[in-house]
């Protein structure tokens, strides 16, 4: 079993191992949102009672399934705080579950190598958007040259530019110019992140999709859209604030909130790069832990 602890969900994927393959069995996820319960850096005891709720909860799922290996990692959602070993330690008391801290560069890498066999392209970039940050890798011939994480995501976003469900027109502007300046500053030299290809995994980017696939802008079995398509749907939101979000709670309750600032976070990045192709990748970090840190380890 592996335990993905983000800023925004935390989700339980239970696997079967055959020699050094793997295939997924079960997946569940709950809305904990834990970016909401940090205040001046700190996360709150709410926020951390949340969270061994929730891993309570997996672990008694684990158990009416006998299983003993229960692998968890955690990424800006608890690296970004001050207060991480007590979090860490209050986990380990109540649910006897370590987490393992990723950081940016670690958490980018692990999600390359678990998106690297369903990758289309032979370079480009490849892009893994949270709630809490976006890690973006240049790959050559699917091997990884450039890695860094950007301090952006879906759910701070909303939290810092969003007054309401929908962002207006003014702070679609915000959160389009912070994402260029993010990728401004991270860029090692002018250019290098000009690519044709923009491979992007994520719970945000899969449910645009689900959007897109709902509204007929995409086929169900297509999984790569134009960077037009995006700005497109762009538009098509902002016309109707309550029809967007009648929208949003058809196709994706949970992401309500955190599905235009993901939906601008990628354009952005997109238009940023002048990418003229853009893939929905559907494996990503929890896979690359599950290789990387599981199977490599047996």
């Amino acid at each position: 079993m592996i335990i993905d602890i983000g800023s925004n969900t935390v989700r339980m994927n239970l696997y079967q191992v055959k020699n050094e393959n793997f295939s997924l069995l079960v997946s569940k996820k709950s809305a904990v949102g834990l970016a909401s319960y940090v205040k001046k850096k700190v996360m709150l005891q709410e926020g951390i009672d949340a969270l061994i709720e929730c891993l309570l909860d997996f672990r008694r799922t684990a158990q009416l399934l006998n299983i003993d290996v229960i692998e968890a990692f955690a990424t800006a959602s608890l690296r970004n705080i001050k207060n991480t070993e007590e979090v860490l330690d209050q986990v380990a008391t109540h649910c006897h579950i370590q987490i393992e801290i990723l950081s940016g560069a670690q958490e980018g890498l692990i999600s390359f190598d678990g998106a690297l066999l369903g990758i289309h392209y032979a370079d480009g970039m490849y892009m893994d958007t949270g709630g809490g940050s976006s890690e973006i890798v240049l790959y050559d011939q699917k091997r990884i040259g450039f890695v860094c994480s950007l301090p952006v995501g879906s759910l701070n976003l909303f939290n810092e530019y969003v007054d309401h469900i929908i962002p207006t027109k003014n702070e679609i502007t915000a959160i389009q110019d912070r994402v260029k300046q993010e990728l401004k500053s991270a860029e090692p030299s002018k250019g290098m992140f000009r690519v044709e290809n923009l491979v992007v995994t994520g719970g945000s980017m899969r449910a645009i999709r689900e959007l897109m696939v709902h509204l007929k802008m995409v086929d169900a079995n297509r999984f790569v859209i134009k960077p037009e398509d995006l700005s497109q749907l762009i538009k098509l939101l902002s016309k109707d604030e309550k029809e967007t979000i009648r929208l949003f709670l058809k196709v994706k309750a949970d992401r309500v909130h955190t599905m235009f600032p993901g939906l601008l976070l990628i354009q952005s990045v997109a238009q940023y790069s002048r990418a003229k192709n853009i893939q929905v990748s559907t494996n990503g970090v929890r896979e690359g832990y599950m290789i990387d840190k599981v199977l490599k380890h047996a």
